[in-house]
């Protein structure tokens, strides 16, 4: 009786395991940013009408924990390159702040299993973990990487929202994600008067999420 009682529990937690596994799914993102900075006013003569995106890329790991049929919690570790651009082709200075990032989204999908659309949106979490400045001036070229100082905040608090479409292929499923992340976190200590500077990025990438 007892042996039939440790199976019955035995079962019944694998039962419950396997469930939970086949609400988890994991992959990988990949993609390319297209990232400038907000100013909060002007600030030497530059506006945010000077200011262009810089294009980079972005890659990473996905974790997606299921709720139910429509709602999931979406956890990421991604390394995503930010940045500007100040000037034409001919002459322009370029920042590339590169962030590992940790986005934890609400993701709410809609349509059948084979093809379904999606919104998400969350908080996010970056560290600016290393940087490159380049200028270029004619036929002229220099960079140099960036070296921080006490008036950098590293940390950044932010939010990305988002929208996106999944097609189910193989044993998982391919993700388009089209994204927009907003940073609330100045990247410089910005005294009485001077402007903050708060990332802006654009970014389309791709995943694939195969079930735990």
């Amino acid at each position: 009786m007892k042996n039939k009682f440790l199976l019955t529990l035995l079962f019944v937690v694998a039962l419950g395991f396997t469930s939970v596994a086949q609400s988890i799914s994991i992959g990988p993102r990949v993609g390319a940013t297209f990232a400038k900075v907000a100013l909060s006013e002007e600030e030497d003569g530059i506006s945010n009408d000077d200011i262009k995106s810089n294009p980079g890329m972005q890659f990473g790991a996905v974790a997606n924990f299921m709720i139910n049929d429509m709602f999931s919690v979406q956890p990421e570790l991604l390394y995503v390159q930010k940045g500007f651009k100040i000037g034409d082709d001919d002459m322009h200075i370029k920042g590339r702040p590169n962030y590992l990032e940790v986005p934890v989204l609400a993701k709410v999908s809609f349509g059948t299993e084979q093809l379904h659309g999606f919104a998400t949106g969350g908080p996010s979490i970056g560290y600016w973990a290393s940087g490159e400045n380049s200028m270029k001036m004619g036929d002229s070229e220099a960079s140099e990487s960036y070296e921080f100082d006490d008036t950098d905040n590293r940390l950044e608090l932010g939010a990305s929202f988002g929208i996106g479409a999944a097609y189910k292929m193989g044993q998982g499923e391919l993700n388009l994600d089209v994204r927009y992340g907003l940073g609330f976190t100045s990247l410089y200590e910005a005294e009485d008067g001077e402007a903050k500077t708060r990332n802006r990025v654009f970014g389309v990438s791709l995943a694939y999420l195969f079930s735990l």
